[in-house]
């Protein structure tokens, strides 16, 4: 029984266990990228993204390979992102110059990435591999079109930085559905879903403030200043990269080994 005790405590000292793998990231448009408190809005800056990602902007998950996505609006790319140490490197272009790609999320349910760009209000899928965009429709929206997926009911939601207002997005048309005003924030940027909570999060930089959005009427709900910036993408990150795990667990095993030959 000890040494199931220990591998236990071990698995979770090393910062495996479901709390300390959950993570709320936010990146500014220049670069710097923050660990944000769901519980107050305070950031930290974690790393500065690298020079080669421009102008950075929104951030998705990839909840199957565990990768992050980032999207510039200085040179119209994809990126994958390394938050540990800010290295952006780069899939590929979107290949359309005039795209400029405010919004990124990750549909966890088919595995497609969408962007939103607002030189035409248009909803986009993004090939993981190469960064291209394919146009899949317009939304009428005009200005930055920022985009959450809840994986929960399988619906994206979208706000919009001119009307200051949440938004359905339709996947087949690219159509945007009100759902209301978001009553509080005036320039709303990043969009985050938390599935165990049923938490969708917002910031904005105008107000420099962390909110939760009712996702029925658009309403948003202040948690807490993140300080003065200008934060554009958000992400939720709900479990550790795949490595640190195994690592993590190979250590364990082998404390737990080490200890039955102890006895």
């Amino acid at each position: 029984m000890r040494c199931h005790a220990f591998a236990v405590i071990g698995l979770f000292s090393l910062g495996v266990g479901p709390a300390a793998a959950q993570q709320l990231i936010a990146v500014d448009s220049s670069r710097a990228l923050f660990s944000v408190n769901m519980s107050t809005g305070a950031t930290t800056q974690i790393a500065t993204v690298s020079t080669n990602a421009s102008t950075t902007a929104g951030l998705a998950y990839n909840t199957n390979t565990a990768t992050i996505y980032l999207t510039s609006t200085g040179n119209d790319s994809l990126y994958s992102l390394d938050i540990a140490t800010g290295t952006a490197t780069l899939i590929g272009a979107y290949g359309d110059s005039a795209v400029v790609m405010h919004g990124l999320e990750f549909n966890a349910t088919t595995g497609v990435l969408y962007g939103a760009s607002s030189h035409n209000g248009g909803l986009y899928t993004i090939n993981t591999t190469t960064g291209a965009a394919t146009l899949v429709g317009t939304s009428g929206l005009t200005s930055f079109t920022n985009l959450g997926f809840n994986s929960n009911t399988n619906t994206m939601y979208a706000t919009n930085s001119n009307t200051d207002s949440f938004y359905t997005m339709n996947l087949t048309t690219g159509a945007a559905t009100l759902l209301g005003p978001l009553s509080g924030p005036t320039n709303p940027n990043g969009l985050a879903y938390r599935p165990d909570t049923n938490q969708m999060f917002l910031v904005d930089n105008s107000t420099d403030n962390l909110y939760t959005i009712d996702m029925a009427t658009g309403a948003s709900t202040v948690i807490g200043s993140t300080g003065a910036g200008n934060l554009l993408g958000l992400v939720f990150i709900p479990v550790p990269e795949p490595g640190t795990v195994g690592l993590a667990a190979a250590g364990v095993m082998a404390a737990g080994a080490w200890l039955r030959r102890r006895r």
